[in-house]
């Protein structure tokens, strides 16, 4: 487990992720701050050896080269969420506060907003997508983030060819989504009811046999101080099926092997952590951390893998 009381290194240890222009894994294992001031940070997504995330605080999406952070797009009112890869030289990009996926260019034209499924329905506060191989993405439609919510989550499926199917109803807070490595399971976050669901995949995108995979309660000791928004937020998996859960409100990031027993804890100094992703070695992961509840404050991390 890393301590949380480890210090962060300065900007000359920054200088250990850059190699030749790309990103590279970290040597030790402190966390390094990539961005320390960030609103509300979300979505890490790695592409072509950059790192790409949201600011739902600031309305816009950044990309960290290794050495420096941009502003690549901007849209007053999306709040964005994630962000996932789509055409040639594109982005797809989920607005939760404006219930849209949004097409852009990697230059920040936006190219296309969708805004409702193959049959009319709007899709509420869109938070998390992951690829697939076959040119599609899926993505979690949240529903409402509260202690008495109802359970109206859903996951969608945008295929290649621009199809949009609702595959998924019912969930308590649907949030993050992440494939296994052969792409034949879904892995989605039951944020209020703090389980990880699991679907099969079948060849043309469809999800079946719905069944919890792992309850966070059987993970980790119960805190009965806990808030009511501590769960399960964004998902990766590893090359060896490894399952990467950012539980948001406890600091740390969970390591689970592909039978559900934790392998690792990651921890980090907010609370609110919401996405995980690799760099292309999976040597190097990078955490998104926001410092509240609210869209302000944050920081960005890279920190060595433990079970890499």
């Amino acid at each position: 487990m890393l301590s949380r009381d480890r210090r962060l290194r300065t900007a000359a240890a920054v200088a250990l992720l850059v190699a030749g222009g790309g990103i590279a894994a970290l040597a030790g294992g402190d966390l390094v701050t990539i961005n320390p001031d960030s609103a509300y940070p979300e979505g890490a997504f790695v592409e072509d050896g950059t790192l790409y995330y949201t600011e739902m605080g600031n309305d816009r999406v950044m990309r960290w080269d290794g050495a420096a952070n941009h502003v690549v797009w901007q849209r007053h009112g999306c709040y964005p969420t994630g962000i996932a890869r789509g055409g040639p030289h594109e982005l797809i990009i989920l607005c939760h506060r404006e219930g849209a996926l949004v097409r852009i260019g990697l230059d920040g034209e936006t190219r296309a907003v969708i805004d409702t499924d193959e049959n009319g329905r709007h899709f509420v506060t869109p938070n998390a997508v992951t690829n697939d191989a076959r040119g599609g993405v899926y993505f979690s439609s949240s529903g409402d983030f509260a202690p008495t919510a109802k359970a109206k989550g859903a996951v969608l499926y945008l295929d290649a060819a621009g199809r949009l199917r609702r595959l998924a109803e019912h969930i308590h807070y649907s949030n993050g989504v992440a494939l296994s490595h052969d792409g034949r399971t879904l892995f989605v976050s039951e944020h209020l009811s703090r389980n990880v669901l699991a679907f099969d995949v079948a060849e043309d995108g469809s999800m079946s046999g719905r069944r919890i995979f792992v309850k966070l309660d059987d993970l980790e000791a119960v805190d009965p101080d806990r808030g009511w928004e501590v769960g399960p937020d964004g998902l990766a998996v590893d090359r060896d099926g490894n399952l990467y859960i950012a539980e948001y409100g406890a600091g740390h990031l969970l390591i689970v092997e592909p039978g559900g027993k934790l392998v690792a804890t990651v921890d980090v100094p907010e609370p609110y952590i919401t996405s995980v992703a690799f760099s292309p070695d999976q040597a190097t992961l990078y955490i998104t951390a926001p410092a509240n509840l609210w869209a302000t404050g944050g920081q960005v991390y890279a920190v060595t893998n433990p079970v890499r």
